[in-house]
């Protein structure tokens, strides 16, 4: 007799943002407005894209910033792999002087990326990411865990309570509280 076993393993997924420094070339700003309304265009139709901001320069030699957004590393991967991408990536090479590309997942994702100074946009210090985060979900707990205890005590067993306040505490912190907690933080969390 021959016994099988399986095991699976949860992978979690998680979105992944990628943010485009690039230094346009004199008197190519047009066609480089064009390219990045084609290639939004096109990456929308990829499945799992999330959407697109763009920073333009403030000043001439600026570098133009696109933030995009994918549901998982394999989505992006898609589009990243792609033809359509590459036919784009070849057209910009023309247009550009300089390309910086950086990806981010996880906690800096809920971190308002700054589209001030014309350079790349990179997320504040892990350190500084983790104090606020750290601080937000311990104040939220404080007051939502008790509240929805009190409310729901008797109703619904304790782990049900808990995923309750959990998944009420990601959605706040999400939405709410840490795109207004990085605005007020701004000058602590991206100095100058």
């Amino acid at each position: 007799m021959t016994k099988t076993t399986t095991t699976s393993t949860v992978k979690v997924i998680e979105p992944v943002t990628v943010v485009v420094s690039r230094r346009v070339k004199p008197g190519r700003e047009a066609d480089y407005e064009a390219w990045i309304k084609g290639v939004t265009d096109a990456a929308l139709t990829f499945p799992g894209h999330l959407g697109a901001t763009v920073f333009r320069p403030s000043k001439p030699g600026e570098p133009y910033v696109l933030v995009y957004k994918f549901d998982s590393g394999a989505t992006l991967d898609a589009w990243t792999t792609s033809e359509t991408r590459a036919a784009f990536i070849e057209r910009a090479l023309e247009m550009t002087t300089e390309t910086t590309v950086e990806q981010l997942s996880g906690l800096e994702t809920w971190f308002t990326l700054p589209g001030q100074g014309g350079g790349a946009i990179i997320p504040p210090p892990r350190w500084k990411m983790a104090i606020l985060t750290a601080t937000m979900v311990f104040s939220v707990g404080q007051i939502l865990g008790p509240i929805l205890h009190h409310v729901l005590d008797g109703h619904l067993p304790v782990t049900a309570i808990n995923a309750v306040s959990i998944s009420i505490m990601v959605v706040l912190l999400t939405w709410v509280i840490m795109p207004n907690m990085t605005k007020l933080l701004r000058p602590w969390l991206y100095p100058h």
